[in-house]
């Protein structure tokens, strides 16, 4: 009988209808879980294409973060990553004590996203409760509305919950205003109060995060002030904890000790403050009687099967795909790398996979414009997760006699200098700043801060302007370093790359992950050299989108422990080219946001001296 109630019960939860939002979802599917092939084909849509007001061609972005909205990093990323979470909550049915919705903040207590264990805080604080965590990275208030609406939480009858949410709209206030992203905290508690009516809510206010007079941080404060108008512990059921006094010191800035160095993630310093804070609201929920911590993890793959293009075939029979916690898999023949993207390494993009001088279909091929060559586009697919991982020649709107493509030109006379080099102490590889060195295809030559600190070396230079990581990829498969042992290689590629990450939805890990793969190709090729790879350089403004960005992938770089190869060693100079409130030291950079001038590249030199030494005399 009381496993009837039970089902009933929660049969009933999952019936409750959507709540009337301020306009009405153009989604052919307001509600539910599976998506029907229609609702696939809508959210596969950028999500600027799915804007409130878009089927009208009207503009209101005062209504975008309260109106359900499906999330977008491209491809099928996103949905695959709520497809998961989904299968969690299905696997944990029925009571629960705690449930953790929100952002990266929230995902970072622990999460089946990730390794599925909860963070030492959360659980020194609350060791007996069962906590269920849909957090997901880079989520906006309007896509944590959608996946409520859509299987996100149902079956499951959590006690107490906590909503986290309304960081990742800082990037849009602009637009939206951030009266608007208080009313998307609102709609999310609305919607949870709703579906679960006996549960008590803590509404955590939105995290201070950079710096004073940086936008991001005056818009959080400006998006909490319009919560407290909203008054939403009016109702018994809801506590607002404001956060903003702990994770502050008394002039307004962050306490870094409590953040990690992107100064918007947080320590376990910080989350074990924050642990502290909801300890008493919780605890008057939970009365120390929790269910226990253990909860059932999904398998490893999604619920929904994921994109295709994702799926790693070898291009050499025998060869195994990449796995994504070990080395990269290489050919049967051991001279290159398997690549994830399947149809590349099939040779259906790209008809001369490695090798120099190109074939004539090769020639002809990497002479169309980048844009067409993209994975994907040959199967009228948006796939931007594999673009920094699978090789492209560049193209540069100047025309060669030769090559036509002039980027092409300018690689062929990179190779031929390598050929002239002869014994190389030091290789630089790299985009524009690597190719302001001088010495390089263009035929300056090399500037005074590298004569001071290395004019004793046989140096060759390597870089090319507006390369990216899929461009050092497709240059080292393409002769780049054939026949070459440098006894140093100084690799510092990835500015480039920051703008197409928020733009077009590429993951950051993805962004972190091509730069892990140049290193490999380059070990690949050049077995005996020293590697040293620059962290990507603070540029634009930091406290904005790209700059914000750049951060967010060195950190994710820190992660993948590149230096567990004692041939590989990671140097960072963040802390040279910006001041103590993160902004960039503009006098260090030509155009003040991106090049180096000679002071920049004198500072450069100074901090790679250091490291070109220590790898020499290894």
């Amino acid at each position: 009988m009381n496993l009837r109630l039970t089902l009933a019960a929660l049969l009933l939860c999952s019936a409750l209808p959507a709540l009337e939002y301020a306009h009405k979802p153009a989604d052919p599917q307001p509600t539910g879980w599976p998506l029907t092939a229609e609702e696939k084909a809508f959210i596969g849509k950028p999500e600027y294409d799915r804007r409130p007001g878009r089927e009208n061609s009207q503009h209101l972005p005062q209504l975008w973060p309260a109106v359900p909205s499906a999330g977008s990093w491209g491809g099928t990323s996103w949905v695959d990553t709520h497809a998961k979470l989904v299968t969690y909550v299905q696997a944990n049915p029925g009571p629960c004590d705690v449930l953790l919705v929100g952002d990266s903040i929230t995902q970072q207590w622990g999460s089946p996203l990730d390794k599925g264990v909860l963070n030492d805080a959360w659980l020194k604080a609350f060791p007996n409760a069962k906590t269920i965590n849909i957090g997901i990275g880079g989520d906006k208030a309007q896509n944590v509305l959608w996946r409520l609406d859509h299987g996100g939480v149902d079956g499951i009858k959590p006690r107490a919950i906590v909503l986290m949410i309304g960081n990742n709209n800082m990037f849009f206030t602009p637009e939206t205003g951030v009266a608007a992203v208080a009313q998307g905290v609102k709609a999310c508690l609305a919607n949870l109060r709703e579906k679960f009516p006996e549960a008590d809510v803590v509404v955590a206010k939105v995290l201070p995060c950079h710096a004073p007079k940086v936008r991001f941080y005056e818009d959080i404060l400006l998006t909490n002030a319009e919560i407290d108008k909203l008054n939403l512990g009016a109702d018994p059921k809801v506590k607002v904890l404001d956060l903003t006094k702990d994770f502050l010191n008394a002039d307004g800035t962050i306490k870094q000790a409590l953040f990690k160095p992107d100064n918007i993630h947080l320590s376990l310093e910080g989350y074990t403050v924050y642990a502290a804070r909801l300890k008493p609201l919780l605890d008057a929920t939970l009365g120390g009687k929790g269910l226990g911590s253990t909860v059932v993890l999904p398998k490893k793959e999604t619920a929904a099967k994921q994109s295709s293009a994702t799926d790693a075939k070898s291009a050499t029979p025998g060869a195994k795909p990449t796995s994504p916690s070990g080395p990269t898999t290489k050919t049967a023949d051991g001279k290159s790398l398997v690549y994830a993207y399947a149809p590349y390494n099939e040779g259906k993009l790209d008809p001369q996979l490695t090798g120099w001088p190109l074939t004539e279909a090769e020639l002809a091929w990497a002479n169309k414009g980048e844009y067409t060559r993209k994975p994907g586009h040959e199967a009228n697919k948006h796939l931007p997760e594999m673009w920094f991982v699978t090789p492209t020649a560049g193209h540069w709107s100047g025309k060669d006699a030769t090559y036509g493509n002039a980027w092409l030109a300018h690689h062929a006379t990179n190779i031929a200098h390598v050929k002239a080099a002869g014994a190389i102490d030091v290789a630089l590889i790299g985009d524009s700043i690597t190719q302001g060195w001088g010495g390089g295809f263009d035929g300056t030559p090399f500037n005074a801060a590298w004569q001071k600190q290395f004019s004793g070396l046989k140096a060759v230079n390597l870089g090319i302007g507006g390369d990216r990581m899929e461009h050092i990829l497709w240059r080292l498969d393409h002769g780049a370093l054939e026949g070459a042992s440098p006894k140093v290689i100084v690799l510092k590629i990835g500015v480039n790359n920051a703008p197409l990450i928020k733009a077009n939805g590429v993951p950051v890990e993805t962004a972190a992950k091509g730069i892990q793969l140049c290193v490999e190709n380059l070990r690949l090729r050049c077995p005996q050299s020293q590697i040293i790879v620059v962290k990507i350089l603070p540029a634009f403004d930091p406290s904005k989108e790209v700059g914000a960005t750049v951060r967010e992938v060195n950190v994710a770089l820190d992660t993948l422990k590149l230096e567990a190869d004692p041939q590989v060693h990671v140097i960072d100079v963040a802390a040279d080219f910006t001041h103590a409130d993160g902004s960039l030291k503009s006098e260090l950079y030509s155009d003040k946001y991106l090049h180096l001038n000679l002071a920049g590249y004198e500072v450069f030199a100074a901090k790679l001296k250091v490291a070109v030494d220590a790898a020499l005399k290894r």
